[in-house]
């Protein structure tokens, strides 16, 4: 590595990398790195979880250099990206603790519950579990935003960045597909 191109500008070492000089892109790393790992392990509990989404930044911001505009600076972009990252883990943590909790619960049995009528409720929610699962990704994303995690429509279109009508459809062509699976399953009631 030059000992001038630390002395060059951002915007100047975002250009020689684009251009093929990818230890200018090293530099900006060096620079900026420091920085950016302080804000994801701040947003972040696990130190493990926060170095890989600091990998995961890097590569980012690396695969998408070429979409930063010097309207902001170097440090503000790279620290978005590691905010939206974080924010993207955090989400993907709670939709995990929720399937994960909903399932312990699952396994308690009524009190008044007789233990082979337990077995086949424990047995019909694995199958619509992994009949959830098997949907295509979009149908299931819906379905878990609105009938496990109980969010309402607005929310639920929030995150999937849908309208609300589009959202709607979506949730009742995810409820029809569901449906049919598991009537293969030999699975009757309303899901």
């Amino acid at each position: 590595m030059t000992p001038s191109l630390v002395t060059y500008e951002d915007c100047a070492l975002v250009e020689l990398a684009l251009e093929g000089q990818v230890e200018c892109f090293s530099v900006l790393m060096d620079r900026h790195l420091a920085v950016v790992r302080r804000r994801i392990r701040s947003m972040v509990r696990n130190a493990a979880d926060a170095d890989d989404l600091l990998q995961e930044v890097v590569l980012k911001v690396w695969k998408h250099l070429s979409t930063f505009r010097s309207e902001s600076s170097f440090r503000t972009w790279m620290t978005r990206v590691a905010i939206n990252e974080a924010l993207q883990n955090c989400r993907r943590e709670r939709r995990r603790s929720v399937y994960q909790s909903s399932y312990d619960l699952d396994i308690l049995a009524s009190p008044g519950e007789l233990p082979h009528h337990a077995v086949a409720r424990i047995e019909a929610t694995e199958l619509v579990r992994r009949a959830v699962l098997r949907l295509p990704t979009k149908y299931k994303q819906v379905l878990i935003l609105r009938d496990i995690e109980e969010l309402s429509t607005q929310e639920t279109a929030q995150k999937l960045q849908l309208s609300i009508p589009a959202a709607k459809i979506r949730l009742f062509r995810a409820r029809l597909l569901l449906t049919g699976a598991l009537q293969r399953l030999g699975i009757r009631g309303r899901w």
